[in-house]
């Protein structure tokens, strides 16, 4: 659509991929699809509309106008895109070094992810399984010039773990002009030696009855097995010398998940007593696994969900408040202290008053040490004598008589 502030005479347009320019009006009846758009050339419109467009409209729109009452014509231009699906995206890892698609664990791979021919460029993203990778590098987009296509490119690296044998690298294209986006795949081999484990122990075995050994090694390619049971050794798939001992074949529960059984015909109290080990090589390496046996019944463990550690930690919480409060309350005599904090007050007032003070064993200790005479008429060691040696009290009451020295008491015995 372009307009002008005055009304026009023509209305010519050209329209990328058509072979003539057009002049427009409206009330024309559409040809091929195109025809004129707006309110009319007279309030400065010159718009068009096209019914269906088509992939050679991918250009630069042009149109021209002319003002009533003049010869000079005015004239602007649009980019006009017409979206293209990307072609189906390329995937690119580094070789391997064992085989062009095979890794060792920890060997560090190189991959690259590109949609070519998008118009606009095409949005990129690499994923290991559903786990996004080379998100910390940005896209590249490569303009071709051709066509106006580009090329969006994406690229990561990854060091392989052995978790990551048998996982699926996705290289997905999306794009404004696709209904869902388009994808490439490949599955990764990633060779990795036996994988250490702590002691299998295994519980519940039931005296004569059949007991059953059952070990998941990770390993890949697939390990030889062989069971050592009191140092004889029993191949995978064949039983020991005494025909009471049946070793499986070994089971794959998944990429590189390997379950081994060792069948016991009738349990025995020797046979929780024995050493029981199972040995696993392949290429990259071997390790041995050793499996204890009892008869007792396995330990309960203390499983808790996540609403009881919520529980745990509000009561921890609630707890710790109410000590806060606690010590709160009493260090400044609130609520239930407070009745205490008055009779202590009360008691420091009357002291001060000149009422009569209480003396207690411990208040000595409490005042500066001075020098003491000790009366050796006096009984000691905190009894109450009734004889006071001085005429005044310690409320500063005289008009006690003197004892004469010399006068005797009766002291009954």
């Amino acid at each position: 659509m372009c307009k002008a502030s005055r009304p026009l005479r023509v209305c010519r347009v050209e329209i990328p991929g058509e072979r003539y320019a057009m002049v427009l009006a409206e009330g024309q009846p559409p040809e091929d699809g195109i025809e004129y758009s707006g309110a009319g050339i007279k309030t400065g419109d010159c718009g068009v509309r096209i019914a269906k467009v088509k992939e050679y409209n991918d250009g630069l729109f042009k149109c021209t106008l002319t003002p009533e009452n003049s010869r000079q014509e005015q004239s602007a231009s649009l980019k006009i895109i017409v979206a293209r699906p990307p072609d189906n995206p390329d995937l690119r890892i580094s070789s391997g070094t064992i085989k062009r698609n095979i890794y060792r664990k920890g060997e560090k791979i190189e991959v690259s992810c590109s949609a070519p021919s998008g118009r606009p460029a095409a949005n990129v993203s690499l994923f290991l399984d559903d786990e996004p990778i080379g998100t910390d590098e940005r896209t590249t987009i490569y303009d071709t010039n051709i066509d106006d296509n580009s090329l969006a490119m994406q690229n990561a690296s990854r060091s392989l773990d052995w978790t990551d044998n048998g996982k699926t690298l996705r290289c997905m294209a999306s794009h404004i002009a696709l209904d869902k986006p388009k994808e490439t795949i490949t599955q990764l081999e990633v060779h990795y030696p036996p994988q250490p484990q702590q002691t299998f122990e295994r519980f519940g075995y039931v005296i004569g009855r059949e007991g059953i050994i059952n070990v998941t090694v990770y390993a890949y390619p697939k390990p030889a097995f062989t069971w050592r049971v009191n140092g004889e050794r029993i191949p995978e798939g064949r039983p020991d010398e005494s025909n009471r001992l049946q070793s499986s074949t070994a089971v794959e529960l998944s990429k590189g998940a390997w379950s081994l059984i060792l069948t016991i015909d009738s349990v025995q109290k020797s046979d929780t007593e024995k050493q029981y080990a199972l040995e696993a090589n392949n290429n990259e390496g071997a390790y041995e696994y050793r499996v204890v046996l009892s008869t007792s019944s396995e330990p309960a463990g203390v499983d808790l969900d996540a609403g009881s550690i919520i529980g745990i930690v509000v009561a921890v919480l609630v707890l710790v408040l109410i000590i806060f409060l606690v010590i709160f309350a009493r260090a400044t005599g609130r609520w239930c202290f407070a009745a205490r904090r008055r009779g202590d007050e009360e008691t420091a007032d009357g002291v001060g008053a000149g009422s009569e003070a209480h003396i207690t064993p411990g208040d000595e200790d409490e005042e500066d040490h001075e020098e003491r005479i000790i009366d050796e008429k006096v009984p000691q060691g905190g009894q109450e004598n009734p004889i006071h040696a001085s005429t005044e009290y310690v409320n500063g009451r005289t008009d006690v008589k003197d004892i004469k020295k010399d006068e005797k008491t009766d002291t009954p015995v």
